[in-house]
Parts: structure tokens; sequence; C-alpha cells
């Protein structure tokens, strides 16, 4: 008997780590369940995408003409190719990180999959890239968390400042998960073209 309980308290422990990580992403707000559930299992300690989640969009480095900062953490340009507003139509999608006080943030611009945008950058002159209507370029600023009903919380809480964007690919569809530097909130979204966004699932990294 006493073999039984042991054996018992040894699946217990085994089985633990499960379930601390399975609740340590809590979802806090809605508009498709089974869909935001499934986003909740593939978001981990820290709000990082899962490895597979991660490997659906191709990075690759973009080198600009002239001399830049010699630290990538806080200037580097990427781009991909992939349908980021699912219109069935590949986007060219340019995601840069820039440091603001000696921290990385996050933005992204998207022009059509065949336009010259990139030969025309250079480290002195940017412009060719910020003048784009589609984008997201929040640095220094805030991304509410207002879409969706949260009647436990007020005020509602609300990304600043510092941004990590992790688009992905799920089922075929294209979505973007949205965090800060604080890594307690992410926000799945659809990406809708021009700095408009439909926000899904609202995801809380809960306390262990």
């Amino acid at each position: 008997m006493a073999m039984k309980r042991t054996w018992m308290g040894s699946l217990l422990v085994a089985m633990l780590p499960t379930f601390v990580s399975a609740a340590s992403v809590e979802l806090a707000a809605y508009s498709d369940k089974p869909l935001c559930e499934k986003m909740a299992k593939l978001f981990g300690e820290g709000l990082n995408a899962a490895p597979e989640l991660s490997r659906t969009v191709e990075w690759t480095a973009v080198e600009l003409k002239g001399e830049g900062p010699k630290i990538r953490r806080c200037s580097s340009l990427d781009k991909a190719n992939m349908d980021l507003n699912n219109d069935g139509r590949d986007d060219l999608v340019v995601k840069t990180t820039f440091c603001m006080k000696g921290a990385p943030s996050e933005s992204f611009y998207v022009f059509p999959a065949n336009s010259p945008v990139l030969d025309q950058l250079g480290w002195q002159d940017m412009s060719p890239l910020l003048a784009t209507h589609d984008k997201f370029e929040r640095t220094g600023g805030t991304y509410p968390l207002t879409s969706l009903p949260m009647d436990k919380l007020s005020p509602s809480p609300a990304l600043s400042t510092l941004f990590t964007i992790q688009p992905f690919r799920l089922d075929g569809v294209a979505y973007i998960g949205l965090t800060d530097a604080r890594r307690e909130w992410m926000v799945i979204a659809k990406y809708r073209g021009g700095e408009r966004f439909e926000d899904l699932c609202y995801l809380h990294a809960g306390t262990n």
C-alpha cells in the first residue's frame, strides 16, 4: 500500500508542471473562445510564442546602405513575405527594432510584395519606410485593451512604451501577437490595413 501511495505521489509531482504551465497564461477576454483558448496554450512563460508558431514566419535581416549603429539589438531591420492582412496576396513586411532609453522596441511597416522600398533606404534616410500608412508604430505611446469587454478590470489595461511584435500563422490565417516590456498582457489580433487591428484575444500572464 505504501508503495502505491509513493507511486501516486510521484505521478502527481510529474503532472504538476503541466498544470502550472497551463495556468501561467490566462484568457482575460475573447471574441472567439475556442480560438483564444488555443492561443493561450501556445503562449507560455513571458508570453513568448511556441517555437512552432515562431517558425511560421521566416525573417531575413535587411542590410542598409551607409554606416549604421554597431549594436543590432538597438538598430535592426528584418523582412518577411507573408499575407499579413489575409487578403490572399503576399505583403512585404519590414519589422524594425530601435531602442528608447536603451531598451528595444519594435514596429512594422507593410508594402506590396514587389515594392522597391528596401532599395531606397539608407541609415541616413529612412523616410521611404516611415511614409507608409500601413504600419504599427507606437514606441513611446500606448495600445489600449478596450475592444473586448473585461468586466473585472477598471480602468482597462494598456500596452505602452516598448513593444514586441510576433506575427505568426495558424491554420492558414495570419495573426499578430502584441505585448510590451512588462510582459503582463498580450493582444492577439488580425491586421486590417492602415493602422487598424481587430483584437481577438487578451491574454494575461498569471502568477504561478
